[in-house]
C-alpha cells in the first residue's frame, strides 16, 4: 500500500537532494577555473553557493542569478557578455549552448553540470535482490527518461569545439548508494508513487514489494547515477 504523506513530498525530496549536489560540483568547477574579483557571472543552475560565488567577485564583480530550478529556459542575453555562465548539464538544453557561449566575454568560462541516471551497479544485494533491484531501476528510468542520456561527452566536447571555446574538460562522478541511505529512498518513494506504470510495465507486486525491503536494507550497495560536469574556455582570439 503507497504511503500518500510519504511520496507527496517526494519530487521536492528529489529536487533537494540534486541542488545539494549540483552546488558541490558547481563550487568545484569554479574553484578550478579561477573566478577573480571584478568578474561578472551568470548563474542559470539556482544551485551555485551565491555567497561563494559573491566573494569570489568582491564588491567590483557582478553576480547575476535565476532562481528558477533549470533557469536557462527563462534568460536573455546581456551584451555586456560574461566572464563565466553556469548552467545545467542537460542535453534538451545541448541546443542552447550556441547562445551561452555567445554571451562569455573572450576567455571566458561555461561550466556545465548534472546529474544522470545510469543503469544500476549492484555491489552487493541480498538473495535474489540483484534482478528485482536492477529491473524496477531501469523500469523507473523508462518512464522518467533523462533527455541526457544518449548525450556522451565526446558529443558535448566536439559542440563546444566548433561554438569556439578551448580547453574543455568533461569529469564524471560515480557515488555508491546505500539501503536506507537518501538515494534508495529517493528511489523507493518513487517506485511507491507510480506502482501502477510499473505493474503495467510487467512487474509484480511482489517484485516490487522486494524491491521496497531491498532499498531499506542497509546492506544493500549500489550506484543510481553518475554526475556530469564540463568547463570549456571560450577562445580569446
Amino acid at each position: 500500500m503507497t504511503d500518500n504523506t510519504d511520496t507527496l513530498s517526494t519530487a521536492q525530496d528529489w529536487r533537494t537532494a540534486t541542488r545539494k549536489t549540483l552546488t558541490r560540483l558547481l563550487t568545484d568547477q569554479l574553484d578550478r577555473v579561477g573566478v577573480r574579483p571584478g568578474q561578472r557571472v551568470l548563474d542559470l543552475t539556482g544551485a551555485a553557493d551565491r555567497e561563494h560565488l559573491s566573494r569570489l567577485v568582491g564588491p567590483s564583480g557582478h553576480l547575476f542569478a535565476i532562481d528558477d530550478f533549470h533557469g536557462a529556459a527563462h534568460w536573455s542575453a546581456d551584451p555586456d557578455g560574461y566572464d563565466v555562465v553556469l548552467s545545467d548539464r542537460q542535453p534538451d538544453q545541448l541546443d542552447a549552448l550556441a547562445p551561452l557561449t555567445a554571451s562569455l566575454r573572450p576567455g571566458g568560462w561555461l561550466i556545465l553540470a548534472g546529474i544522470l541516471p545510469a543503469p544500476p551497479v549492484i555491489y552487493a544485494a541480498g538473495p535474489g535482490a540483484t534482478s528485482v533491484i536492477d529491473r524496477v531501476v531501469r523500469a523507473i528510468h523508462a518512464l522518467t527518461p533523462s533527455p541526457a542520456g544518449p548525450c556522451s561527452a565526446e558529443d558535448t566536447i566536439g559542440l563546444l569545439i566548433r561554438l569556439g571555446v578551448d580547453h574543455v574538460c568533461t569529469s564524471t562522478l560515480t557515488e555508491t548508494s546505500r539501503g536506507g541511505g537518501p538515494g534508495c529512498t529517493r528511489y523507493r518513494h518513487v517506485a511507491r508513487r507510480v506502482r501502477d506504470q510499473l505493474t503495467a510495465a510487467g512487474l509484480s507486486n511482489a517484485e516490487l514489494d522486494q524491491f521496497d525491503e531491498a532499498f531499506q536494507d542497509p546492506s544493500v550497495v549500489l550506484t543510481l547515477s553518475r554526475c556530469v560536469t564540463v568547463h570549456a574556455q571560450m577562445s580569446a582570439a
